[in-house]
């Protein structure tokens, strides 16, 4: 028995070793096994971070280059300047956008040494005395952008000592094209389109008195109008619609047409001016003609040359604007001819009786309102007015001829006496009306075919519309409704953009930039950024070495 025991001890104890040494087996095993999973961890995080970093890498080289192709495509630069002077206007990108036919921008330049050469052309040929790099380097920045916004634009710069602009100013041998300046075509398949626009067309020039005592014209660069005439241009190149007046100056004694004239002329117009005494004809090739502030009448047989030009052969293609001013006397003559179109000239001057509606002071320098349902009212505000000459409608509608008061003032004004004052008292015994600022007169007809055909007749109360300080003030609709007008007298309202010219003043980039973009600037770039970047470096040292 006491032997049995004996052996069941050992086997217990055999057993107990075995178990003892697997145990210890198992602890050596147990205790390498960490040791090679944790290179196995760390092979892996490895490989993760350098996939990764790989990929950072890879996704920035990506990203540099599509950046790269589309700076070609979209403007990819932020323009700081407070009034937007290194970008295309909304109006113009939309505009741009439109176009639907392939146009060609040639600069007669290098843009490499297009700064540089522009300072020395400049005074040598334009008497430009001092150096204006900032209005240069702008020029380009506004050019260059044309083509990331219509893929049918194309801007080519030609170096002026390379054969291909020999070859450029042969074929537009007609024109003298200077160094910087641009060769705007367009080529529809039948014929070819071009419009030049030179250093005076792109640089707002003012005469430097400084010069003067030297015997010497200098000039300095008061503002960039690339903006304007390069957009012009295109509009001119795309469209195939003439736009030729004549402005009927013999029976005006004083000239006011200058600034309109120039609006006109950068929308594409083609200006005469007729400075005779007494119409003999008028071109068939005009599509309107202007009478501004006549001081002399007519006689019958001017008024039937302009009767005769308007009729256009029975096609109603031809359009009439008269500008009044209150300031000349009566003219029967010319007034009974507009009544046949609807329009009646009063004589006398409007004077306002509420000053809520006239300038301090002033009460016969007053304000206007669109006051008709009409397209070409869109985006006309306010009109402010001197030297008014009332004007109301003969009638509504009369055979083929209709009329609109387009623009008018409030019923709180009287047909004054002729030359009555501001100071004038005597109002009360006056009627007030509502009297025409701007009155339109539409002739409608089918022709032989039965296409409908029709012209238009439109008088403005005052030479202010186009001349005088009101005018040029863009809070005020003076010029834009008077560019309408004459948009609608030559057919064209429908054509495209109108320009009333923006000009760019930009004395440096450093005095456009605003205190409060330059803080901006500063401290996302010299603050934020640098102290983000130096936290995500911490951020990864701790996190690696706590793994």
């Amino acid at each position: 028995m006491k032997k049995k025991n004996d052996e069941l001890l050992q086997n217990v104890n055999n057993e107990a070793l075995e178990t003892s040494e697997a145990v210890e087996a198992k602890k050596e095993k147990k205790a390498k096994k960490p040791k090679k999973l944790r290179n196995q961890a760390l092979l892996k995080r490895g490989g993760y971070a350098m996939a990764i970093t790989a990929a950072v890498l890879a996704g920035i080289i990506v990203l540099n280059v599509l950046l790269g192709v589309l700076a070609k495509r979209i403007p990819l630069e932020f323009d700081m300047t407070l009034d937007k002077k290194n970008s295309i206007s909304a109006e113009n990108i939309d505009y741009i956008k439109g176009i639907d036919k392939e146009v060609k921008i040639t600069v007669c330049a290098k843009e490499s040494d297009y700064l540089m050469y522009m300072a020395n052309y400049a005074p040598q040929l334009y008497g430009v005395m001092d150096d204006y790099s900032n209005y240069y380097d702008q020029t380009l920045t506004l050019i260059n952008r044309y083509d990331n916004y219509n893929s049918k634009i194309k801007v080519e710069y030609v170096d002026t000592q390379d054969t291909k602009f020999t070859e450029i100013a042969s074929k537009y041998s007609q024109e003298q094209i200077g160094y910087g300046d641009l060769i705007v075509t367009c080529n529809d398949g039948t014929a070819e389109r071009y419009k030049v626009v030179g250093f005076q067309d792109i640089y707002a020039l003012e005469a430097d008195e400084t010069y003067a005592a030297y015997g010497m014209s200098g000039y300095t660069i008061t503002g960039n109008n690339i903006e304007t005439a390069l957009t012009s241009a295109i509009a001119y190149v795309t469209n195939s619609v003439d736009k030729k007046v004549a402005f009927i100056t013999g029976h005006s004694k004083d000239d006011y047409t200058e600034s309109y004239r120039q609006l006109l002329k950068t929308n594409n117009y083609e200006i005469d001016v007729i400075s005779d005494s007494m119409i003999t004809k008028l071109s068939s090739d005009y599509n309107a003609i202007f009478i501004v502030a006549p001081t002399t009448d007519f006689i019958d047989s001017e008024l039937d040359i302009i009767s005769k030009f308007l009729d256009d052969g029975g096609k109603y293609g031809k359009g009439l604007v008269f500008i009044a001013d209150a300031a000349a006397p009566y003219l029967p003559n010319l007034y009974a001819f507009l009544a046949e179109w609807g329009i009646e000239v009063r004589e006398g001057i409007m004077f306002e009786t509420e000053e809520n509606n006239h300038m301090p002071d002033e009460p016969t320098t007053l304000g206007s309102y669109p006051f008709a349902d009409d397209e070409i009212l869109n985006s006309i505000q306010m009109c402010i007015t001197g030297y008014n000459v009332p004007l109301t409608q003969a009638f509504e509608s009369h055979n083929t001829i209709t009329t609109t008061q387009l623009v008018a003032t409030p019923e709180t004004v009287v047909n004054a006496p002729v030359g009555t004052s501001n100071s004038w008292t005597g109002a009360d015994k006056y009627k007030k009306e509502t009297f025409s600022t701007v009155i339109q007169a539409k002739r409608f007809n089918y022709d032989d075919d039965n296409n409908p055909i029709q012209n238009y007749v439109f008088a403005l109360s005052s030479v202010e519309f186009i001349h005088g300080d009101y005018s040029e003030t863009s809070a005020i609709s003076n010029k834009n409704i008077a560019f309408k007008v004459a948009e609608r007298a030559v057919g064209a309202e429908d054509t495209g953009i109108s320009f009333v010219t923006k000009r760019i003043e930009n004395e440096s980039f450093a005095t456009e930039v605003t205190e409060l973009t330059r803080n901006i600037v500063l401290i996302v770039f010299m603050i934020l950024l640098p102290v983000a970047m130096i936290a995500a470096g911490i951020y990864v040292y701790i996190r690696r070495k706590n793994s």
